[in-house]
């Protein structure tokens, strides 16, 4: 859980020991966990695989914990270099859905 969207997206939103824990290996910096939380999804571009990039949003339970992540990933070339503007939008919709069922 130390690189890629949906690491950053379950670490912004865990308690604070275990985004400590994480962070010591991690690819991605406190502050880059606060702009998550901001925002409300993450993105990545080659941190866990060359030429892949990802985006993704959290899954929240019926008190309002974050429980998943929901995600797209693919090759650079398709999905691009800044995954999230134009998949952020399609993505916090389904982890609205998929929330909203639980």
């Amino acid at each position: 859980m130390n690189a890629g969207s949906g690491a950053k997206v379950l670490a912004a939103w865990s308690d604070p020991s275990t985004q400590r824990a994480v962070l010591a290996d991690a690819t991605f910096t406190e502050r880059t966990l606060t702009e998550v939380r901001r925002r409300g999804w993450a993105q990545s571009v080659a941190e866990r695989e060359p030429g892949v990039a990802s985006v993704s949003a959290p899954v929240y339970d019926g008190k309002g914990a974050v429980i998943a992540a929901v995600s797209v990933s693919g090759p650079v070339e398709r999905i691009g270099r800044r995954p999230g503007a134009r998949w952020a939008g399609d993505l916090v919709e389904a982890s609205d859905a998929l929330t909203a069922r639980l």
